[in-house]
């Protein structure tokens, strides 16, 4: 776990001479060079804690911002099929329940083959690459509108998997070139709210659409006016977005010295190099604390994917009518979205993922109870509650949490791909577990969402062990943590087994 650095004034001088005598001993070692002034320069730059509060925070306006705004859009396109379907599509189409179910099944085998495309937030200026891939899936959701038959719909959803698997699994790894570990938390929990709000969202959106008349079907209107912004919002971003915080136009050159240093403790130099380095990206392959949270992400995966597409299936099996279970899918995730900035922020203040995991995890898999063994509508009902906001905050704790515990960039960009590559698996279970002939009650998919999310509850305590361990092997080796220095302020690369890292639990 991290290290505070002190508010005492005379502490903070300490820390930036200990630092500066560090990088003047590796100067007189090796012999200057421009490389080594820049470091130095960097990381002996003062400024207050008030300053790099202000540059954090014109950062999560900027980049955090943008990123969540497109990502709505993005979970959007993603789940308004199941609106559709409410309000006509399988009926026009004339697909049976199989087909659809292949539908959303096909995005996520997209995602699930394609996930390796994180890497290229390592190699590809992200100001560039991002607002591509925006753009192209936004003229593919849109073309949506003009599907005529179950294959030219396939189609679609692949590429829309194909290229929103270039964005969003990519994204935790992003923030990591701008945040320190301590501060993750916080900001995947601002982003990953993203996705109930626009769950809510997207009900009452898919309502107002498909309840008013147009030339063309209220489903084909419905992909067309969720599609089509996302092109808006990439072309916007050519401009908008840095690719990491000293590219950022919108800061003031103090603001960029502050970031440089910051990137020269967490990384040991003022910029981040486009290598990979092979022997760490294949270590991370192998690690088992990559692979428990992975396997978490998998279980959750399960219901995440299956609960925003099917909530208006399930509410209808509950007796409303179809207009009003669009309607009624909204609450739950609003409720779902304060949820997962509150658990967000106090993660990242107690430096915990695992517990708050396992509580979340729980408090999700009680909902799943509920649903499978109670018959009253009511209660059936705020089981829905439990449900999202118990399994809404478990998708930010654990991306946060591989993001924490790989010390370079090449084994965080490793370990997102292994969990992305394993973990949209999931999707292609719990998009299969509500078919029409499970209706009304679909205790088939409740059951078999309560077992994954008890089970990611007791991995994540095993996770919670395996990694306390790790850190008692580090203490017994460098001793306890100086409390000086931050774990991300050492001077050169961030590993593993650095004097002054430790796992977060």
């Amino acid at each position: 776990m991290a290290a505070e650095i002190s508010s005492d004034p005379n502490k903070a001088d300490n820390t930036h001479i200990e630092l500066e005598d560090k990088l003047d001993s590796a100067v007189e070692t090796t012999g200057k060079t421009a490389e080594d002034v820049a470091r130095l320069e960097a990381v002996s730059f003062q400024y207050t804690k008030k300053e790099e509060d202000r540059l954090l925070l014109k950062l999560d306006v900027i980049v955090l911002g943008y990123v969540s705004g497109a990502y709505m859009l993005a979970y959007m396109d993603r789940g308004n099929i199941g609106n559709a379907n409410t309000a006509g599509m399988s009926k026009d189409l004339h697909l049976s329940d199989n087909q659809y179910q292949w539908l959303l099944t096909v995005l996520y085998l997209g995602y699930m083959l394609f996930d390796w495309q994180t890497v290229f937030y390592k190699i590809l200026p992200a100001r560039y690459y991002v607002p591509t891939v925006i753009c192209i899936w936004g003229v593919i959701s849109g073309c949506c509108a003009a599907a005529q038959n179950f294959g030219g719909m396939l189609v679609l959803r692949l590429l829309l998997g194909i290229f929103e698997s270039s964005y969003s699994p990519g994204l935790a790894y992003f923030f990591s070139f701008f945040y320190y570990r301590r501060e993750m938390g916080r900001r995947l929990g601002y982003y990953v709210s993203i996705a109930p709000l626009a769950a809510s969202f997207a009900g009452a959106f898919a309502y107002f659409v498909t309840v008013h008349k147009h030339a063309l079907a209220g489903w084909r209107a419905l992909f067309l006016v969720e599609g089509l912004p996302a092109v808006a919002i990439g072309l916007f971003g050519y401009w908008y977005l840095p690719s990491n915080a000293q590219d950022c136009q919108f800061l003031s050159e103090k603001e960029k010295k502050i970031a440089a240093a910051r990137t020269v403790r967490q990384v040991g130099d003022s910029t981040r190099d486009r290598k990979l380095n092979l022997r760490f990206f294949f270590q991370s392959l192998l690690d088992l604390k990559n692979w428990l949270p992975t396997l978490c992400y998998f279980s959750f995966n399960v219901s995440y994917a299956s609960l925003p597409i099917y909530t208006s299936t399930i509410l209808e099996g509950m007796g409303y009518t179809s207009i009003n279970a669009q309607g009624l899918s909204a609450p739950p995730y609003l409720f779902a979205c304060i949820v997962v900035l509150i658990i967000g922020h106090l993660s990242d203040r107690f430096q915990r993922r695992g517990l708050f995991l396992t509580l979340c995890s729980g408090t999700a898999a009680i909902g799943f109870l509920i649903l499978c063994l109670v018959r009253v509508v009511g209660v059936k009902y705020f089981a829905l509650f439990l449900v999202a906001g118990g399994l809404y905050p478990c998708i930010g704790l654990v991306l946060s949490w591989v993001a924490n515990n790989n010390g370079s960039d090449s084994k965080r960009g490793a370990g997102f791909i292994l969990m992305n590559f394993v973990g949209q698996s999931g999707p292609l279970v719990g998009t299969h577990i509500f078919p029409k002939s499970e209706g009304p009650l679909y205790l088939k998919g409740f059951w078999i969402s309560f077992g994954f999310c008890t089970f990611a509850a007791v991995v994540a305590q095993v996770q919670v062990f395996h990694l306390w361990r790790l850190n008692k092997k580090l203490d017994a080796e460098f001793g306890p943590v100086r409390t000086a220095l931050h774990a991300e302020e050492e001077i050169g690369e961030e590993t593993d087994d650095s004097e002054n890292f430790r796992y977060i639990l």
